[in-house]
């Protein structure tokens, strides 16, 4: 789950200038520069976006966030493994529901399972971790007009977009209504900065806003932010 090959050069020079001049202060406790070039990257807006200390760091802010009494977190098994953990560290019920036999999404049995326990986050990894598939979209905007009619959550996370041939970015930009409760989550790993610790989720900005309020100030460091940009 790593790239094989290295860093541009130009990484390696922005590294060597942070630590030149840079590292005696504190980085900007908002990440307010890579923010902003990530955004312009998506093309929308700094406050739709949060930077966080890779992946792990958003996944506990959200299962943090959502840390009310018979809440729960649902996503498909065999996947990304901190879905569980975080829920689980932070007094959340997990619900797995298993994958077909070929890997597929069970609708029928992720239906069944949301209507029962209306999880606050369901947690659907495109392309999914372990397995590389990409869900069937037309599965996938069921689920989510069904989570989104309770007022629940949607985390479509990216991890494995750079290894992607599709992104659910473009049904965002689609159709912006129907994925108001979809949250999209990246990382920089799979770019070949696995040690760089950078994730960021785009969303509707008073998401944004209520996440940030329970970020950790300065979690992205000056090296870390000069590496991603």
């Amino acid at each position: 789950n790593e790239n094989p090959y290295p860093p541009s050069p130009k990484v390696l020079r922005a590294v060597r200038a942070a630590v030149d001049g840079r590292l005696r202060l504190y980085p900007n406790p908002t990440a307010q520069t890579l923010r902003e070039r990530l955004a312009a990257l998506h093309g929308t807006t700094p406050d739709h976006l949060i930077v966080g200390n890779g992946s792990d760091e958003l996944i506990s802010l959200l299962s943090l966030a959502c840390q009310l009494p018979g809440a729960s977190v649902l996503a498909p098994e065999p996947g990304f493994v901190m879905y569980a953990m975080s829920a689980k560290l932070q007094g959340l019920s997990y619900v797995p529901v298993s994958l077909r036999e070929d890997f597929e999404l069970d609708e029928p049995a992720m239906a069944e399972a949301i209507a029962k326990h209306q999880p606050a986050i369901v947690y659907l990894a495109y392309p999914n971790n372990p397995t590389g598939n990409l869900w069937d979209a037309a599965c996938m905007k069921r689920l989510i007009a069904q989570v989104s009619a309770y007022g629940g959550w949607v985390v479509l996370d990216e991890a494995y977009q750079p290894f992607s041939s599709d992104t659910w970015l473009n049904e965002i930009r689609r159709d912006p209504k129907a994925n108001a409760q979809v949250l999209l989550m990246r990382t920089l790993s799979k770019f070949g900065l696995a040690g760089v610790r950078i994730g960021y989720m785009l969303a509707r900005s008073e998401v944004i806003a209520q996440l940030d309020k329970i970020r950790p100030p300065y979690n992205v460091s000056v090296l870390n932010a000069e590496c991603a940009l």
